[in-house]
């Protein structure tokens, strides 16, 4: 069922569940006035319960355009927590804003300019770029934020990101990360400092702030210590081990491609260069493992293939088309650091220097 905070009544003005009206004061409202979605006219009820946020019901399952998916009690009080957030930073706050030309509606409207999207449910990557867009032409910000249901532990650790929530990543000139809120504390999380590994599988370090103490625009992350790049480096280096291995199981090694590369290449695969699978900015570009693609990459270099064409081949895997000449720039940017880092131990004194100091020229 389609829930709202904003709905007209017979006269035309507009009532907003904010939190400021007593659930007496609603119950009292709702007895004698009737009520209507603001965008498609429909007839809405007011629900007051004990449990869930006041909120306006389309009646009868009704589809209403301006609205995408069902909204859950997190959804409803977590937009409500972030409208008080915004009036306290003395910000025009405008809630459930519908834009007609482009048929959709923001979560809430900053100062005119800024729409902020709240999700807490899964929903198609392709429908996150969509929505972007269509803010981008009403020459809109978008910022997503993602919904916590349970609150996450702070440091260094493996999460897991799907497809959806790698699109809801907000960018800064020293990395992208993403920014959750939960509504059950009151508390911005942030994943930042993200060093991809394969599949959905990231490394991250998570790290949160009590909305009292948000600002906005918002606080941004810090870019990775050294100290920092270690213990991610150190995670990453015990997936790229646990990869190796499972290889040793591999059924049919002749149409094994790390087999067949190692072959080829006279590689022992118990004593892979350390130089193959490395943390690589712009790594989820390629669908498959570091440790594979870069296998593949330094082969392709060893017989004068090019970048360009090892990636046209299709033979390193490119999750988009349109992202082929950015898959070919990581390509050649790892063979770079390729070049600086083979040959040498990473007990070599200066060796995790050299790799964080690419890493984040990168960033």
């Amino acid at each position: 069922m389609i829930s709202i905070l904003v709905a007209s009544t017979d006269n035309g003005s507009l009532v907003y569940l904010t939190g400021t009206h007593t659930k007496e004061e609603l119950a009292a409202a709702r007895r004698k006035t009737q009520f209507s979605c603001p965008t498609c006219g429909s007839s809405v009820i007011l629900k007051v319960g004990e449990v869930k946020t006041p909120h306006f019901a389309h009646k009868n399952l009704s589809h209403c355009a301006s609205y995408s998916e069902a909204e859950s009690s997190m959804h409803l009080h977590g937009k409500l927590l972030l409208y008080q957030f915004f009036l306290s930073q003395n910000l025009t706050v405008e809630l459930e804003k519908y834009f007609p030309v482009i048929r959709q509606r923001a979560d809430l409207l900053i100062n005119q300019h800024t729409a902020i999207e709240f999700q807490c449910s899964p929903i198609p990557a392709a429908q996150i770029m969509e929505r972007t867009l269509g803010y981008t032409r009403s020459a809109v910000q978008t910022i997503w934020i993602g919904g916590l249901s349970e609150p996450l532990a702070e440091g260094i650790q493996e999460l897991k990101l799907t497809h959806w929530k790698k699109e809801m990543l907000l960018e800064t000139q020293k990395s992208p990360y993403l920014l959750l809120f939960s509504p059950k504390e009151n508390r911005f999380y942030y994943c930042s400092n993200l060093i991809y590994i394969s599949g959905s599988r990231w490394i991250v370090k998570v790290k949160s702030l009590a909305a009292s103490k948000q600002q906005f625009p918002f606080a941004v992350p810090k870019q990775m210590t050294l100290a920092e790049f270690k213990t991610m480096s150190g995670l990453f280096d015990h997936a790229r081990k646990k990869f190796i291995i499972a290889q040793y199981y591999s059924k049919n090694r002749v149409q094994n491609p790390f087999w067949r590369t190692c072959y080829e290449m006279g590689i022992d695969i118990r004593n892979l260069p350390k130089a193959i699978g490395l943390p690589m900015k712009n790594a989820d570009l390629i669908n498959c493992n570091a440790v594979l693609w870069q296998l593949q990459a330094v082969e392709a270099a060893c017989k004068g293939i090019t970048a360009a064409s090892l990636i046209r081949s299709g033979k390193i895997p490119v999750h988009k088309s349109a992202a082929a000449k950015e898959a070919e720039a990581l390509v050649e940017s790892y063979l770079s650091l390729y070049e600086k880092l083979k040959g040498k131990s990473n007990q070599v004194s200066g060796y995790t220097n050299l790799l964080y100091d690419f890493y984040c020229k990168t960033l």
